[in-house]
């Protein structure tokens, strides 16, 4: 396992979705999302198939891919643009069962595709995050082909799209990422055969690391309410707050008592102007 990213290209053996010989089939097909399966009808299929059916656990999905992010530009000394989650909580939410489904779903020469439209901000335009995965070797493939780009038309793109959630709108220069990057077994631009006009990022993970190692980042929404927390992990800090706080209060006590002192020595108490006492 390599602890880089290597900048390849890869040639894969499956058919273009935009060809006849592609044929996809959905899992689940709503207005803002499409999953489903994806193999060749001619029936080739890899040299090494794929680990399929598999079935995922939601919090392991959930683990993996929030990790996912993606940098615009050249390479990853191009700081000109800060990398970015793929995927939103929101499209997590939605993706999540119905990757699951289509991973119980596929084959030996499947691929998992999807695509998940949303609004863009401000404008509300439409934008649509799409591409695929599959396991294979122990290793999960993510692909991304588009990541929120615009669609000039609703109804041209969304159906462009669910013929193939692997067919790029606009080449661009992307780089998939994955934190923490000693995971990664491989990253960079994949042609596809079958008549694709330009790469996908890909990602290659040691997926199975990442879920058995001490101590990953604890998965969030659903999930993260049914981790119970160590009681004996708190004290400490409960400790070292609580002492924080009480030399705070002292401190703020003794500023108190100075000020009170530094008052009466600017305004000395008046003389007693009372008559004296006839002795």
């Amino acid at each position: 396992m390599m602890n880089g990213i290597i900048l390849a290209i890869f040639l894969l053996g499956i058919t273009g979705c935009a060809s006849p010989g592609f044929i996809v089939q959905p899992v689940k097909d709503d207005p803002s999302l499409f999953v489903g399966t994806a193999r060749a009808s001619d029936g080739a299929s890899a040299e090494t198939p794929y680990t399929h059916p598999v079935v995922w656990d939601s919090a392991d999905l959930q683990a993996i891919l929030k990790r996912v992010a993606i940098q615009d530009g050249s390479g990853l000394m191009d700081a000109s643009r800060h990398p970015q989650a793929v995927f939103s909580q929101e499209d997590l939410r939605q993706l999540i069962p119905a990757l699951q489904q289509a991973f119980s779903l596929a084959g030996p020469s499947d691929w998992v595709v999807f695509a998940v439209w949303g609004a863009s901000q401000p404008s509300q335009a439409l934008e649509v995050t799409s591409g695929g995965l599959f396991l294979q070797e122990q290793h999960l493939h993510i692909l991304v082909a588009n990541h929120r780009e615009r669609v000039s038309s609703e109804e041209e793109g969304i159906q462009a799209i669910r013929q193939n959630p692997l067919s790029r709108l606009r080449d661009v220069k992307r780089n998939l990422l994955f934190f923490p990057t000693n995971y990664i077994v491989a990253s960079g631009q994949i042609w596809l055969a079958g008549g694709f006009d330009s790469p996908v990022s890909e990602v290659i993970l040691d997926y199975q690391g990442l879920l058995e190692s001490e101590g990953p980042a604890a998965p969030t929404t659903e999930t993260e309410h049914t981790v119970a927390k160590d009681p004996r992990s708190e004290p400490s800090t409960s400790s070292a707050d609580e002492k924080k706080l009480r030399g705070l209060q002292e401190e703020i006590s003794t500023l108190k008592e100075e000020l009170s002192r530094l008052k009466q020595q600017m305004n000395p108490a008046p003389a007693d102007s009372s008559p004296a006492t006839a002795p």
